[in-house]
């Protein structure tokens, strides 16, 4: 793959490209950029280097890219929560739709609803009469105010009537071992961040967002078959980069991208992990048509729900 793949491409690139993720080491961001960027670096013929950048739920990391030069030496692996920074995060000094623009799309997962050992719910149907036997008491973790974590947990609470103690996280890590330690009653988070904890058994995962059962969970529920169907919201991660980067660019990176992601082992190790991959190359067009109607959707469901970030 890699020698077939770098030589088609003579005048880009000529350095290290530089991969910038909004979410923390180990996180689900991380997890994919880290794998997908070795497959893509044996395409390019040249190494891409992932780099974490935290802060404003991802939108720190795209305002990073969206400064940086138009040369294609620096993307994001962006994700929903940065297509919302005008209704979570005015101060931000870029423009998300004017200022990157899609390359390609990387992958796909379900939001996962996880509780410990120490929660006495065994499926979400128990998980719900417990938050409605107490009110506000049982403490739900996310992964930052914004994040599609974040917004499956407002959207469970209005479809299920329910009322949770919403604690933000910056890691998953941190998260998750509040979760195991019972400090937290349950995780909504990207089934990557807590596949490892899940097979161990340390924590258990009562539901997924997607709109049919995780190939690696069978035996998971999705939320919609537990009676709950207008809460289906998977994570995406899709290529961006900064706006003016020559197309010819853009097209190299989006073929290379699309090429990489044909690799079997690399198919085979992110359905493992919970990710959801297509079958068919998508166009930077496609994807950007893609990602105003998902600013447009998510943006309405904020403002129903009056959720605001730091202003």
């Amino acid at each position: 793959m890699s020698a077939g793949g770098a030589e088609r491409y003579t005048e880009y690139p000529q350095r290290p490209i530089r991969l910038i993720i909004g979410g923390s080491p180990g996180g689900g961001s991380d997890i994919l950029a880290r794998r997908f960027s070795t497959a893509l670096s044996e395409f390019l013929g040249w190494p891409v280097f992932v780099e974490c950048l935290l802060g404003a739920s991802g939108n720190f990391a795209a305002m990073a890219v969206a400064r940086a030069s138009p040369d294609g030496y620096t993307i994001l692996l962006g994700t929903r929560s940065a297509t919302l920074h005008r209704k979570m995060y005015r101060h931000l000094e870029y423009d998300f739709e004017q200022d990157l623009v899609p390359v390609a799309m990387v992958a796909r997962i379900p939001v996962g609803i996880v509780v410990g050992k120490n929660c006495k719910a065994q499926c979400l149907h128990q998980l719900i009469q417990l938050a409605k036997t107490n009110p506000g008491r049982l403490s739900a973790a996310t992964l930052g105010v914004g994040t599609t974590s974040h917004i499956v947990s407002v959207l469970l609470q209005d479809a299920a009537g329910i009322q949770l103690q919403h604690i933000p996280y910056m890691e998953v890590s941190r998260a998750l071992k509040d979760v195991v330690g019972g400090r937290v009653d349950l995780l909504f988070t990207q089934l990557s961040g807590g596949i490892s904890h899940m097979n161990a058994g340390s924590v258990q995962a009562l539901a997924v967002t997607s709109p049919h059962a995780s190939a690696n969970l069978p035996v998971v529920p999705t939320v919609a078959e537990e009676g709950l169907a207008e809460v289906n919201a998977d994570d995406w991660f899709i290529a961006m980069a900064p706006s003016n980067t020559p197309s010819d660019i853009i097209a190299i990176l989006n073929d290379a991208i699309n090429q990489a992601l044909t690799d079997q082992n690399l198919r085979d190790d992110l359905t493992e992990l919970g990710y959801v991959l297509s079958w068919f190359a998508d166009t930077p067009d496609g994807l950007q048509d893609f990602l105003t109607e998902e600013n447009m959707l998510w943006t309405q469901v904020l403002k129903d729900h009056r959720v605001i970030g730091f202003q």
